[in-house]
C-alpha cells in the first residue's frame, strides 16, 4: 500500500465527522432540538481520525530512525 492511499484511508474517519456534523447543524435548522446522539458520532469518528494520524506519524518518525 503506497503513502497516498494510506493517507487517504487516514482522512476517512475526518470527512465522515464532517459529513455528520453537517448533518447535525442541517437537522438544528429544521427543528429545535438537537441530535446530540448524531453530535456524539461525529466526535468519536474525529477522534479515530486523530488516533490514525498520530499511529502514522509515529510510523513514519520510526521508519525514518530504521533508515538512518
Amino acid at each position: 500500500m503506497n503513502r497516498q492511499v494510506l493517507r487517504l484511508l487516514v482522512s476517512l474517519p475526518w470527512v465522515a465527522a464532517l459529513v455528520v456534523l453537517l448533518a447535525v447543524v442541517k437537522l438544528a435548522d429544521q427543528r429545535s432540538k438537537v441530535h446530540w446522539g448524531l453530535l456524539g458520532s461525529g466526535l468519536i469518528c474525529f477522534s479515530i481520525g486523530c488516533l490514525a494520524r498520530t499511529s502514522l506519524g509515529l510510523h513514519n518518525l520510526r521508519s525514518a530512525e530504521d533508515q538512518k
